[in-house]
Parts: C-alpha cells; sequence; structure tokens
C-alpha cells in the first residue's frame, strides 16, 4: 500500500486502540491489496463485529433517517393506525409543550431577581438569550426521543 492510503486507514480506523490499530494496519500494508482506505476499514470493523455505518453517523444523518422514517410511516397505514397515530403525535406536541413552563417560570423568576439586584440590560438580555438557548436544546432532544419511539412503535 502506498504512505497516503496508509494514513487515510489509520484515520479511517480511530475507534480502534493503538495497538489494535497497528496490527491491523502492518497486516494490510503487507498485503498489498488495491483497496481503498474505506473499503479495508469496512472490512476490519465488519471482521471484529463493529457496525461501521454507526460509527460513522453524525446527528445530522440521524435526524435526516428519522424523519424519513417517520414520513414513510404515514403512507403504509389504514385509517385507524393512522388515526392513533395522529393522536399519538398530538399527545407528544402537547408534552412538549408542558416542557416550556417550568423554564418560562425559572427564566422569569431569574430575570426579576436580577432587575432587582443589577440594573443592566446586558445582562437581562443573556439571562433570557441563555434559557431560549437551554429549551431549544431540550425542545430538539425530546422531539427526536419522542419520534424515534414513535417510529419503532409503529413500524
Amino acid at each position: 500500500m502506498k504512505k497516503e492510503e496508509i494514513k487515510k486507514l489509520e484515520k479511517e480506523l480511530k475507534y480502534l486502540l493503538k495497538e489494535e490499530r497497528k496490527k491491523e494496519i502492518d497486516k494490510y500494508s503487507q498485503a498489498n491489496e488495491n483497496m481503498h482506505a474505506k473499503e479495508i476499514a469496512k472490512e476490519i470493523y465488519m471482521n471484529r463485529g463493529i457496525d461501521y455505518k454507526k460509527l460513522n453517523s453524525n446527528i445530522f444523518n440521524n435526524i435526516t433517517d428519522t424523519l424519513t422514517t417517520f414520513g414513510s410511516l404515514f403512507k403504509n397505514k389504514d385509517s385507524k393506525i393512522r388515526n392513533k397515530m395522529i393522536f399519538d403525535l398530538l399527545y407528544i406536541v402537547v408534552i412538549l409543550v408542558l416542557i416550556k413552563l417550568p423554564f418560562d417560570l425559572v427564566r422569569d423568576i431569574g430575570y426579576n431577581y436580577l432587575d432587582i439586584l443589577i440594573d443592566n440590560s446586558a445582562i437581562d438580555l443573556l439571562w433570557r438569550l441563555g434559557f431560549l438557548i437551554l429549551y431549544t436544546i431540550t425542545l430538539l432532544c425530546c422531539l427526536i426521543f419522542f419520534i424515534k419511539n414513535f417510529n419503532n412503535k409503529y413500524k
């Protein structure tokens, strides 16, 4: 194998321990095969019983896969199951709206105390912005969790 391919293979095998990575690289560099680094890495992970797709998946791939599965679920069901699915989705929306209430309560209480203690609009703005970001992250995580469970329930 060429040195460039060996370096690429080393990057692809980043999930293995150093000793294991070195053994595998030595084994495949002496084999002098015409395979690319990604193909070799897939083969190594498959031989070890590791799912290569899950290792290299990121959050955006997970979200798109979840939404694609979610969309295809409605096409393949009859009306009774579809109505139950819609009811479950409304239930999810209600839960997500109820999650916002504690965030608003803590944000407003903290804002009132900050307003009494410190008369600075920049700190007030940061306080509100911080809670908005925290709520948005929480909302997205809960939404992904609920949709994945929804997909698993109706597959």
